[in-house]
C-alpha cells in the first residue's frame, strides 16, 4: 500500500515537472516564431532554429520525468496550442502524430538508453516540420483562404513563404529539422554533466 503510494505521488510528480516544461518549451516556440518568425526566410526555417532550444530542455525534461507517455503528452500540447495554425489543423495534427512516433521509438529503443531520447526528440521535431511545412507546400489556396481573414500583413508574409516552398524545400526542412534536433540533444546532455548534475538539479 504504501509502495502503491510512493509510485503515485512520482507519477504525479512527474507529470507536474512535464507539465512545468512543455509551458517553457511552448512560450520559447511562441516567442521566436512571434518576434523573429515574421519575417519569411526565417519562418520556413523555424523547425530547424526551434530545435535547438526544443532538444536542450527535452534532454533535461526526460532526466527530471521519465515518465510512460512523455513524448505523446508533449505532443498533444504543443499540437492543441498550435491546432489553428495552418488549415485543416494540419499542424497540431502532424506535431501530436510526432509525438506518438517519438513516444514508440523511446520505449522501443529501450528508455535508458541516450539514443531512445535522441530519436524521440527527432520525431517529435519531424512532426512539426512536417506540420508546418506540408501545408505551405500542398495546401496553399487553403492557406490564404484561412490567412485573408486575419489582415494584409499576415497575408502578405504568408505569400511570401508560399513563394518559397515546395516539395524539395519541404523535404530539406525535415532533414535540417532532424540533424539539428540530434545535435541539440548531444547540447542538451552535454550541459546536462557539466552544469545541471553538478548543480545537483538532476
Amino acid at each position: 500500500m504504501a509502495s502503491l503510494k510512493t509510485n503515485n505521488n512520482q507519477t504525479v510528480r512527474h507529470l507536474i515537472t512535464i507539465g512545468i516544461f512543455n509551458a517553457l518549451i511552448i512560450s520559447i516556440f511562441m516567442l521566436l516564431g512571434f518576434t523573429i518568425g515574421l519575417i519569411p526566410v526565417i519562418l520556413i526555417f523555424m523547425p530547424v532554429i526551434l530545435a535547438i532550444p526544443g532538444g536542450i530542455i527535452f534532454m533535461l525534461m526526460l532526466a527530471k520525468a521519465p515518465l510512460r507517455g512523455v513524448f505523446v503528452i508533449s505532443g498533444a500540447l504543443l499540437g492543441l496550442v498550435l491546432f489553428n495554425m495552418a488549415p485543416a489543423g494540419v499542424f497540431g495534427l502532424s506535431i501530436f502524430v510526432g509525438g506518438v512516433l517519438g513516444e514508440i521509438a523511446f520505449g522501443f529503443i529501450g528508455r535508458e538508453k541516450f539514443i531512445a531520447k535522441v530519436t524521440g526528440f527527432a520525431f517529435y521535431m519531424l512532426g512539426f516540420a512536417v506540420g508546418e511545412s506540408f501545408p505551405l507546400t500542398f495546401m496553399k489556396e487553403a492557406y490564404i483562404a484561412q490567412e485573408a481573414t486575419k489582415g494584409t500583413e499576415q497575408l502578405a508574409i504568408l505569400q511570401q513563404c508560399l513563394a518559397l516552398m515546395n516539395p524539395a524545400m519541404l523535404a530539406v526542412i525535415c532533414l535540417l529539422t532532424v540533424i539539428m534536433a540530434c545535435v541539440s540533444s548531444l547540447w542538451g546532455r552535454r550541459l546536462l554533466r557539466t552544469h545541471f548534475e553538478k548543480a545537483g538539479i538532476v
